[in-house]
């Protein structure tokens, strides 16, 4: 073990002298992973927010309970905690019948204003409410139907099959995101593998020679092992600058939001970082592992 370590600096040396050595070669694997992995990070980017789009559209969702106009101030406060303990329910926002007309009245133009006016103060035949939030969009039905046998709600509208309709939309295109990265995941450590065995197996003379000289098979493996995780480093840079750079560019200049306030893109830190992450693992892993099964199958054959 300690001989193994001792010589891990001069499998470093060999890695970057082999790397320059064949420049043509070590330029067509980085640009082959560097293509791929900013193909990767695009996906990346746009199912990272997708699930945003999601999780932000759910939050807007909510239940809005009329309250019995009989009850007090004490049986509204009775009657919000009991909403509060129901399973699912995240929040309670208390409205009272005044807030209620003037937000119905924000969506009106000058002149409808003006006639709704007059039922400010002891005219309001709004009732108070309760604004309701829930833990996710799909126990929406759930909480609603609760609160139907609760005494004191008067009545319920979180928006019925058409809310259900939206956040099934969403989930699916969460879903459907998730898959489809996957999925471009594994074609990048196909592509990538590949490029780095052609790599290799291009240099089959060299491992020949090695092997005739009486190189053990780790001796042999674990330059090239270096080698291919320096070529996963490389071919990661370019596309993790345009995440750190061009994502925060893009963030800023949309003001966070995508055409409409209700999408509102992932801010740019944390989101920035695990992506870089990502990107560097798989170009370190991919790399290592391709120059691993590349080696090892020609040495195997070589036998």
């Amino acid at each position: 073990m300690i001989k193994f370590f001792r010589s891990i600096p001069n499998h470093v040396k060999t890695a970057f002298q082999s790397l320059i050595r064949h420049g043509a070669m070590t330029f067509s694997s980085v640009s082959a992973v560097m293509i791929t992995l900013t193909l990767l990070m695009v996906f990346i980017l746009i199912a990272g927010n997708i699930s945003n789009f999601t999780v932000s559209i759910e939050k807007s969702l909510r239940i809005h309970s009329t309250i019995d106009g009989s009850l007090n101030e004490e049986g509204i406060e009775e009657l919000q905690r009991r909403v509060e303990n129901l399973d699912h329910v995240v929040k309670v926002t208390f409205s009272s019948k005044d807030e209620e007309l003037e937000n119905y009245m924000s969506s009106m133009d000058e002149a409808s204003k003006k006639l709704y006016e007059t039922y400010e103060g002891d005219g309001n035949p709004l009732l108070n409410a309760f604004q309701i939030e829930v833990d996710a969009g799909e126990n929406m039905e759930v909480v609603y139907q609760k609160l139907q046998n609760i005494e004191g709600i008067q009545d319920s509208d979180y928006g019925g099959d058409t809310a259900n309709l939206i956040v099934k939309t969403m989930d699916g295109l969460r879903i459907g995101g998730g898959i489809f990265v996957a999925a471009l995941g594994v074609l990048a450590v196909f592509l990538i593998s590949n490029t780095i065995k052609s790599a290799i197996y291009s240099r089959k003379s060299e491992i020949s020679i090695m092997r005739n000289v009486g190189a053990t098979n780790g001796y042999i493996k674990f330059p090239f092992m270096i080698e291919g995780m320096f070529i996963g480093i490389l071919g990661a840079i370019l596309p993790i600058l345009i995440t750190c750079f061009g994502y925060r560019y893009l963030y800023e200049t949309m003001n966070g939001i995508f055409l409409i306030p209700m999408f509102q893109l992932q801010t740019v830190e944390p989101f920035i970082w695990y992506v870089s992450l990502i990107l560097l693992g798989t170009g370190m892993i991919v790399g290592v592992m391709g120059s691993f099964f590349a080696v090892n199958k020609y040495l195997k054959w070589k036998r």
